[in-house]
C-alpha cells in the first residue's frame, strides 16, 4: 500500500501538467496592443476566434491526425495599429485552430473553407468565407451601427439583429445606433450571428 501512494504523489504533479497543456501543440504568438485591427488570412479549417486575456495575437493548434500539421505555417506581422495572421498549407481534413486576439480589436477575416467561430471580441468586424459556416457571438446587437450580411447559397441566420433568411441571394442591410461596422458574408453555407 506504501508503495503505491508514493507512486501516485510521484506521479501526480505530472499528470496534473499533461492535463492543462498538449506538449505536441503548436503555438504562435506575438504581441499586439488592444485597439488596433487584426487580419487574419487563413487557408482551409475550423477556427475559434476568441479575446484573449493579454494584448497578444496567439495560434495554437493540436497535431493533426493526418500526420501533416508540421505542414502547416503560421505567421504573424505585426505594425503599430495592424497585425496580419497568416495560416497556410493547412491539412485538408480536421485541421482546427484557436486564435486568440486582444478584446477591443477590430477584425477582418478571410478563409477559404470551413467553420468560423468568434466569441467575445469586440469592435468591428469583416468577415467572409468562401464555403462553410460563420458563427459569431454578438451580446451588444446596439454596439452596431451599419450592419450587413449575405449568403449566395445558404442560410442567414442573424437573431441579434432579427433577420432569419434562406434559400438563394439572401441578405439583409441595416443601421443601428452603435460605433461598429458588422459585415458577413458566405458564397456557400450558413452565417449564424446570435
Amino acid at each position: 500500500m506504501k508503495i503505491s501512494w508514493a507512486v501516485l504523489l510521484l506521479f501526480a504533479p505530472l499528470v496534473a501538467l499533461n492535463a492543462q497543456s498538449n506538449p505536441y501543440e503548436k503555438v504562435v504568438q506575438q504581441a499586439f496592443p488592444s485597439g488596433g485591427t487584426v487580419r487574419l488570412h487563413l487557408e482551409a479549417g475550423g477556427y475559434t476566434i476568441k479575446a484573449g486575456a493579454s494584448d497578444n495575437v496567439v495560434v495554437t493548434y493540436p497535431p493533426n491526425s493526418s500526420g501533416r500539421s508540421s505542414e502547416v505555417r503560421v505567421e504573424i506581422k505585426t505594425a503599430p495599429s495592424r497585425a496580419d495572421v497568416f495560416v497556410r498549407n493547412t491539412p485538408h481534413s480536421n485541421f482546427e485552430a484557436a486564435i486568440e486576439i486582444p478584446a477591443h480589436s477590430n477584425l477582418w477575416v478571410r478563409l477559404t473553407a470551413g467553420e468560423l467561430n468568434v466569441e467575445g471580441v469586440e469592435g468591428d468586424k469583416d468577415i467572409e468565407l468562401w464555403a462553410g459556416q460563420i458563427n459569431v457571438d454578438v451580446p451588444h446587437p446596439d454596439a452596431y451601427g451599419h450592419r450587413d450580411a449575405s449568403v449566395i447559397a445558404g442560410s442567414l441566420e442573424a437573431s441579434a439583429f432579427h433577420i432569419s433568411k434562406g434559400g438563394l441571394f439572401r441578405s439583409f442591410s441595416q443601421a443601428g445606433p452603435g460605433k461598429y461596422r458588422f459585415h458577413a458574408h458566405v458564397t456557400s453555407g450558413e452565417i449564424d450571428v446570435r
